[in-house]
């Protein structure tokens, strides 16, 4: 007789080789999102997963709730309804979602990567709105899904309060084609004209540009005052006796002579180099409503990049905006930061632009946090949250600040409009850089999940990986 229990003793056996495959090489697909070899190896190695393994028949107890604008055949909504079942099968989730398909212009269509279903981003560009498949009795207690925009922004926030993260799954894959959007373009129009303090903590360091040697500040401080559309600036610079006199004078010309007497302040930090200790030294004495944190090594390449952060910041329930930052070959440094295992990473780092989710480079899209290379914020949020913990002094300082801002409620945002250059880590020696993860897992730890955690705004498909049915 047959041993029928090879088949189950070999199928738990390819379990964790299966998983480590998948969480190695997943990250790296990332890299060649939008080229077909690419899309269909990740959505073989998401598929494997047992957390998206079909069951039977869809759970009676939930109901598929569609947008009004989407139209699916009869078919389709059968086998979404099986696919989005066995996710909650294997979650017990009250609500699910999924990755969807998005027509592009030329009749191609993009695998939209979906993050945390987020009420703000619906408002923006309704970059959350796609099936949802939802428990009847949470629906009951909420009452049927409006039909018209701004009602429906609301319902959504009631449900993801009531559901809360740990009951909203998600499926990593596109199983359904959403219509075509009609996306507004971002317009950037700040109110008011307030007063912006750029703060700049140097260490005075020179890189090859183009060939030559170029003082780091100085290159950084001609593209912002020549390029930037928004003139109502301040410069705010902190070193520790790196830039000779000779140097800040010419410096200060440079200001003057760009945007006015008074808009140059400077400082001499006492104390090795600390990121954190000299950004907030720079923020004390700072006399702008906003403060845009700025390393001295990159470059503005969008003239609108300052206004439309500022345009984004100034908006309700927005505390942190972050900005899309360059490699000098063009290949993206900074989108967004994404925390999975409780380390901090760029999600896309080295990745090129036509490679991000489609929705990310169109419109602002929310993450857990940004780097502060280029951010900003209201010197009241600064003030409220006492600036950058000393004791993240070079790494992770800008991620707990963000991650701090978001618990009091405020959405920390990417805006693809403003793009810079960032010559990373050109600034500061490396050698100086002290061990701060464990101090970060410490911090937050208990907060972001545990060791498992996972990002819900860039990594969803790691919620399988980190899933106990595995």
């Amino acid at each position: 007789m047959k041993d029928l229990a090879k088949p189950a003793r070999w199928w738990n056996k390819c379990k964790q080789p299966k998983r480590v495959l998948a969480e190695r090489l997943v990250p790296k697909l990332e890299h060649c999102r939008g080229e077909i070899w690419a899309d269909f190896l990740r959505y073989c190695l998401i598929r494997l997963q047992p957390g998206l393994r079909a069951t039977k028949a869809a759970n009676a107890d939930f109901c598929l709730l569609l947008p009004p604008d989407w139209r699916i055949t009869a078919g389709q909504q059968k086998r979404l309804k099986r696919l989005l079942s066995a996710r909650q099968h294997w979650s017990n989730a009250l609500v699910v979602s999924c990755d969807d398909w998005l027509p592009q212009a030329n009749g191609k269509r993009a695998w939209r990567h979906k993050g945390m279903l987020d009420p703000f981003l619906d408002g923006a560009i309704g970059a959350a709105e796609g099936p949802l498949w939802l428990s009847k009795a949470v629906l009951q207690q909420l009452g049927p899904a409006p039909k018209t925009a701004p009602e429906r922004i609301q319902w959504r926030s009631q449900l993801m309060a009531c559901v809360g993260a740990q009951k909203w799954a998600h499926v990593p894959l596109p199983l359904v084609q959403a219509p075509l959007p009609s996306l507004k373009p971002h317009l950037v129009s700040p109110k008011g004209n307030p007063l912006v303090s750029v703060l700049i903590p140097s260490g005075g360091f020179s890189k090859p540009i183009k060939g030559h040697s170029t003082l780091l500040l100085r290159h950084c401080l001609q593209a912002l005052l020549s390029r930037s559309s928004y003139r109502n600036l301040e410069i705010v610079v902190i070193d520790a006796g790196e830039l000779n006199q000779e140097l800040l004078v010419e410096l200060e010309g440079l200001t003057t002579a760009e945007l006015g007497p008074g808009r140059w302040r400077h400082e001499r930090s006492q104390n090795p180099y600390s990121y954190s200790e000299r950004i907030n030294q720079a923020a004390a004495i700072a006399k702008g409503e906003w403060l845009l944190q700025l390393n001295d090594d990159t470059e503005l390449l969008e003239p609108n990049s300052i206004a439309s952060m500022l345009e984004l910041a100034q908006r309700p329930g927005v505390g942190v905006v972050g900005a899309l930052l360059l490699y000098p070959n063009g290949r993206v440094q900074h989108a967004g930061v994404a925390i999975d295992k409780l380390a901090p990473r760029h999600g896309w780092c080295g990745c090129s632009i036509e490679a991000l989710p489609v929705d990310l480079v169109i419109a602002p899209r929310a993450f857990q946090a940004v780097t502060a290379a280029v951010c900003m914020c209201s010197t009241a949020l600064w003030q409220q949250l006492a600036g950058l913990k000393l004791n993240l002094p070079i790494n992770y300082g800008d991620v707990d600040f963000c991650l701090r801002a978001r618990e009091t409620g405020l959405a920390v945002l990417l805006d693809p409009s403003s793009r810079w250059l960032h010559l990373e880590s050109a600034s500061r020696p490396l050698n100086a850089i002290s061990p701060e993860l464990e101090l970060f897992k410490e911090l937050w730890g208990s907060t972001l999940g545990g060791n498992w955690s996972v990002d819900p705004y860039v990594s969803r498909w790691r919620e399988l990986l980190a899933s106990k049915t595995n």
